[in-house]
Parts: structure tokens; C-alpha cells; sequence
């Protein structure tokens, strides 16, 4: 079974922290720069990804973060919900070989995102700018990555949230709304070993 961490906003003090050590619990935070994208639409807000590690044996888990930055001026909010793989889940992963074929990424999530339950005040999380909010998924590395070799990964962010769908008062808040378009991260890239990588002390 796979798990997925629960969602939590990060001030971008740690960040450089993070960086340089690769290390963090579940709601690890990261600086942007090479692995985000800004959004097509008219909010500035970046899809930022990374992996625990650079280097993984066909026996090891990887940990993916994704989180979504607020890289504007102003604050902007974003569905408390995320969940990886699943038909209006939110979070699509995307891996090719170092050829740049494509391979399968099975379902971590069943059924359809479903609509905020009625009278939900806490569907939306505030984004000031700076701001981080994500979450992280666990896979296996020989499930997703079939032999050794180098891959790319990479995660697409899509809202599902229809604006009728929340409490009237929340309407017009400057959210990433459904109709706001997907946001791409840039690729990350990690290699993978047939034996176990030799951890230095």
C-alpha cells in the first residue's frame, strides 16, 4: 500500500535547508528553482517536485513530493484535497526512460475526487505569497521503474474544484478553481541501480 501524507503549508525559511540535505518528514518543503513551473492561467502559482534521493536500487521505496508555491504578490487559495493517479485526482504522475519513452504509472487513488461535502469551511487553504502546500506519495521503485537506467519524473496539478460546488461565501475568492488551467512541473531526474546503493556514515 502506498501512503499519502497529510497537507500542511511551509514558511520558505527551511527551504534551504531542504535543499542541500534532501531531508524532512512528511511535509518536507523545497526552493524553487529548476523543478517548478509557473501556471499557464492568470495566478502565479508553481507545481514544485522532488524525490528523498538522486540514486535507488529495484529494491528501494522513493518518496515523490509535489507541492504547489504562491510565487506572486498576492494570497491565492487551493483545495485542501490532493490525491495521486486516479481520474480527477489532482496529481498525475509522469515517468520516461532516458529516451523519453513513457512508461505506465498505475492508479494510486480510486474514483473520482468527490465534491466538498456540504457546509465544508475548510475546503480552501490560504496561500500567502512564498507559501508552500503539497503532499508526498511512497512508491516502489521496481513497480515504477522497471530496470536499471535513468528516469524522469515529472507531476501535472489539476483542480477539480467547481466554484458552485463550496459555501456561497467562498465564491469569489481567488482560487485555483476548475476552470483554472493544469500546471506542469519541470522534470526531475533519478537513476536507478541494480544493487543496493552503499550509504556513507
Amino acid at each position: 500500500m502506498f501512503l499519502l501524507s497529510s497537507f500542511v503549508r511551509i514558511y520558505p525559511l527551511i527551504l534551504s535547508a531542504i535543499l542541500l540535505f534532501q531531508m524532512g518528514d512528511k511535509t518536507a518543503s523545497y526552493r524553487v528553482s529548476p523543478q517548478a513551473e509557473a501556471s499557464s492561467g492568470g495566478r502565479p502559482v508553481s507545481l514544485v517536485v522532488w524525490t528523498d534521493r538522486a540514486k535507488y536500487s529495484l529494491r528501494d521505496p522513493i518518496k515523490v513530493n509535489a507541492a504547489l508555491q504562491n510565487s506572486g504578490d498576492e494570497t491565492t487559495y487551493v483545495d485542501r484535497r490532493m490525491l495521486w493517479n486516479g481520474y480527477g485526482a489532482g496529481l498525475e504522475l509522469e515517468i520516461r526512460d532516458e529516451r523519453g519513452k513513457i512508461l505506465p504509472a498505475r492508479f494510486l487513488s480510486d474514483g473520482l475526487m468527490p465534491p466538498p461535502k456540504e457546509g465544508d469551511t475548510s475546503i480552501l487553504i490560504r496561500l500567502e505569497p512564498g507559501f508552500f502546500y503539497g503532499t508526498y506519495v511512497y512508491l516502489k521503485v521496481k513497480d515504477f521503474f522497471p530496470k536499471p537506467g535513468r528516469y524522469s519524473i515529472r507531476v501535472t496539478y489539476k483542480s477539480w474544484l467547481r466554484r458552485e460546488s463550496v459555501a456561497s461565501q467562498f465564491r469569489n475568492l481567488p482560487a485555483l478553481w476548475a476552470d483554472t488551467p493544469e500546471i506542469n512541473s519541470e522534470p526531475v531526474w533519478i537513476e536507478v541501480n541494480a544493487k543496493a546503493n552503499r550509504v556513507m556514515r
